[in-house]
């Protein structure tokens, strides 16, 4: 899973769809080491929301129960 989640920060574009996805890819993250590594790369995630919202047109699309409580753990 944490394999899933490189590739969609990776990606050239992100979209709606990507956010989505490598939100719920929080909840598939079972050891210790892939929930550390996942929050490192929800930084990255973090630094381009911009890019999402311009797509949407807003930063509605954010999830704030899901994405900012892991944000907490690197703030």
């Amino acid at each position: 899973m944490i394999e899933e989640a490189r590739k969609i920060l990776s990606k050239k574009n992100l979209n709606l769809n990507d956010y989505n996805r490598f939100i719920e890819l929080e909840k598939e993250m079972k050891t210790d080491y892939d929930k550390f590594e996942y929050s490192w790369l929800s930084e990255g995630l973090y630094l381009r929301l911009p890019e999402i919202a311009e797509k949407v047109g807003n930063y509605s699309f954010i999830k704030n129960e899901d994405f900012w409580q892991t944000l907490k753990v690197l703030i």
